[in-house]
């Protein structure tokens, strides 16, 4: 009898089929700053919960934003402040985790510009990616921060994508841009044209900068109420790539590599270098208050917003493993 019922367990494991894997629409932008979402796919993070992603790629946040209401996608890569912002349009969404847990926007200028400081950039053309958007925002902040009106003192362009702004540059359209990497490796390593005035990811730049935006991983509290097991998967399998990157940014630069091809894998090896110290999910009170503050401060929203309103705090606990 043992062995016949042994060979029933045996026969029954063997037959058992291979965990179904869910499809899940994951938008964001192709930039490092979400490099996690992607090594989360290609690192086998995702299979291993038993998710199948789809990326859509866009050009800012504000797309992303949009596709995430329209249904589009699923899960959304961009920055904390898109839920306060759908919040006060009556859309109810949250972040998950922090994807980096510091501002990873820089400023790169041309190289022929003397500016030593931001109150150097007055009279010139500054490019960001959209009109609304984190840079948009970081920009205009910095600059009134040293004293410059936005639009009067220094022209604010939005260009788009690195490889437009890149373009805008050599054109002489801008002087500078506000965006994220691999925009300044491209601008200032690869073609030559700029350099780095500020990176608030190497402490650099006024404090309320450092501190203002960071990327997370976001959903609509729709799809929190409907597929919570699901959301629960792409959380470990976030937390667990992070934890990965950190230890191993080898493994990061890999990515890297299959999403930049173009890029040379030494400067891309320099950057995850300075963003491996931020792969941390936790996003504390104290960091949302912050982040509210400055909303608030800009014009951009005029609420202040509990922290279980715009956290899923019930997956908290996933941050710790």
């Amino acid at each position: 009898m043992t062995v016949v019922l042994c060979l029933l367990v045996a026969l029954f494991a063997f037959a058992s089929p291979a965990r179904a894997q869910q499809t899940v629409r994951i938008g964001t932008t192709p930039a490092v700053t979400f490099l996690a979402l992607y090594a989360a796919d290609q690192l086998g993070y995702f299979k291993a919960e038993g998710l199948s992603p789809q990326f859509a790629d866009f050009e800012g946040g504000a797309e992303v934003t949009t596709a995430l209401v329209g249904g589009s996608i699923d899960l959304a890569g961009t920055y904390v402040e898109r839920p306060m912002i759908l919040a006060e349009k009556g859309f109810a969404s949250k972040s998950l985790l922090a994807i980096l847990n510091r501002n990873p926007i820089f400023l790169v200028l041309r190289k022929s510009l003397p500016a030593t400081d931001v109150k150097g950039l007055k009279g010139t053309k500054l490019g960001m990616t959209r009109a609304g958007s984190a840079t948009d925002l970081a920009l205009r902040a910095l600059l009134r921060d040293a004293g410059l009106e936005p639009d009067r003192d220094v022209a604010v362009i939005a260009v788009g994508s690195s490889t437009s702004a890149a373009a805008a540059l050599r054109a002489g359209q801008i002087d500078g841009f506000m965006g994220g990497e691999p925009g300044g490796a491209i601008i200032v390593h690869q073609l030559k044209l700029g350099r780095y005035f500020i990176e608030p990811m190497r402490d650099q730049g006024p404090p309320f900068l450092r501190n203002m935006t960071f990327p997370t991983l976001q959903t609509s509290d729709r799809f929190i109420q409907s597929n919570p097991q699901i959301v629960e998967r792409a959380v470990r399998a976030v937390v667990k790539t992070q934890k990965r990157l950190r230890e191993d940014p080898d493994a990061a630069v890999g990515v890297a590599q299959k999403i930049f091809p173009a890029l040379d894998p030494d400067l891309l090896r320099s950057i995850i270098g300075v963003y491996k110290k931020a792969y941390f999910p936790a996003i504390t009170e104290e960091a949302l208050r912050t982040v509210n503050q400055f909303q608030k401060q800009a014009g951009v929203v005029k609420s202040d917003f509990a922290y279980d309103k715009m956290v899923a705090v019930q997956f908290k606990h996933l941050w710790e493993q």
